[in-house]
């Protein structure tokens, strides 16, 4: 077993998912929408994204990061709201 790696908060919202997870597509339609600049993470294609996401012990998707640091996982829709009204 290894030890926890964290997942550092950027100057941006950080999203990791895949493109055929539901919650995934939710969650960037909805940052999206709220015009909230995010980088995308393919997890399914970035192995080092992968590994980041999966050694910090998260194997659902999505993964949102936010720039103070908290970390989301399957954000519900009132979790990204408050996730969109914390950046302002």
């Amino acid at each position: 077993m290894t030890d926890s790696m964290p997942l550092e908060p950027a100057e941006i919202v950080l999203v990791y998912g895949r493109d055929t997870c539901d919650d995934t597509t939710r969650a960037r339609d909805h940052l999206e929408g709220a015009g909230v600049p995010f980088r995308y993470f393919r997890i399914d294609e970035d192995e080092d994204a992968r590994m980041l996401v999966h050694g910090a012990g998260y194997f659902s998707t999505p993964v949102v990061v936010t720039p103070a640091g908290r970390i989301y996982m399957e954000p519900s829709d009132e979790e990204l709201a408050a996730l969109v009204a914390s950046l302002d």
